[in-house]
């Protein structure tokens, strides 16, 4: 057990941002050489100020070409001078061979102060090998089906120039007569808890389609935000939208059950975590709790307002 966390040290490729010591983001592997379908620990550490707010922020390329088999629950220790520190664990795998690696990931903090700062860590080169015996070789190829020729008779071009002449002929003849279109009138105002009622009567749970699941229920959720509230989300990370929330003076609990979903969300699309089946469950309910109140969003106090 020593040798493996000496391993993870030697291992990892740490990264510490050089400039901003207030918070500190480190990544790391337990082993950097593996065989297909191994199982990898991949660390993430966190130290910050009690107050400082921070979010992991994973891109579509996170996390490349591996697997994440199992997302821990983050630790949290105290550190002298009133810091903390933050470690997650994520289980990977991989199922093809050569030289790969891990893609970076980007920390985005908000200090106490108000102070605000991107960290990114660097890539980790990771060597897959395969479990195959030396000596055997690769199972061959299939070889390609035989081509037949066949030859088609004249009179079957005839008949399809006929028909392709007379469907031309139907088009022209209804553009010429088509009338101008009435304008259709605008839109009806989209019913946002039906449309998440719907989701959920797709059965994507019941077939353990997790991605497509969270995929619906984040959309939804972030075009709702774009209509109701007047933030940017489709395009803008959860971290933008926390803070787009803010200047919409939203309440603080909202603004952090939204992060947190949202969050949640991210894990499920973009880093291929499967989530359990009483948070996959509980998810439509939260959204519906939150669209309901930012629909009609209650009187905000002074003292609730984000830091």
């Amino acid at each position: 057990m020593i040798r493996r966390w000496i391993s993870l040290l030697l291992c990892s490729g740490f990264w510490v941002h050089p400039v901003f010591a207030d918070v500190t983001f480190e990544t790391g592997v337990n082993r950097d050489t593996l065989t297909v379908g191994d199982l990898l620990i991949f660390r993430i550490r966190i130290r910050k100020g009690a107050n400082d707010r921070t979010e992991i922020v994973s891109d579509q390329a996170f996390p490349g070409r591996f697997e994440v088999r199992e997302a821990r629950p983050p630790a949290v220790h105290e550190l002298e001078g009133g810091r903390i520190e933050e470690i997650r664990d994520l289980i990977l795998t991989v199922f093809e061979t050569g030289d790969l690696e891990i893609p970076a990931l980007t920390l985005q903090y908000v200090l106490a102060n108000g102070d605000s700062n991107t960290i990114r860590s660097h890539p980790i080169p990771i060597t897959v090998q395969s479990v195959k015996p030396e000596g055997v070789s690769d199972i061959q190829d299939v070889k390609p089906p035989v081509e037949i020729q066949a030859r088609i008779p004249i009179w079957a071009w005839v008949v399809l120039g006929g028909i392709v002449l007379m469907v031309a002929g139907g088009i022209w003849y209804f553009i010429r007569r088509r009338r101008r279109p009435k304008e259709e009138p605008p839109p009806r105002p989209v019913n946002w808890v039906k449309e998440l009622d719907r989701i959920g009567q797709l059965g994507l749970l019941e077939q353990e389609n997790y991605r497509r699941y969270y995929t619906l229920i984040s959309e939804t959720f972030r075009r709702f935000l774009e209509e109701k509230v007047g933030v940017e989300a489709m395009e803008h990370t959860t971290f933008e939208i926390a803070q787009d929330l803010k200047q919409a003076a939203v309440k603080l609990a909202v603004i952090q059950e939204t992060e947190a979903f949202l969050s949640e969300a991210d894990l499920v699309k973009f880093a291929k975590f499967t989530p359990d089946l009483g948070s996959a469950k509980d998810a439509l309910p939260r959204v519906r709790q939150l669209v309901l109140a930012l629909d009609r969003p209650p009187a905000i106090s002074e003292t609730e307002k984000m830091p």
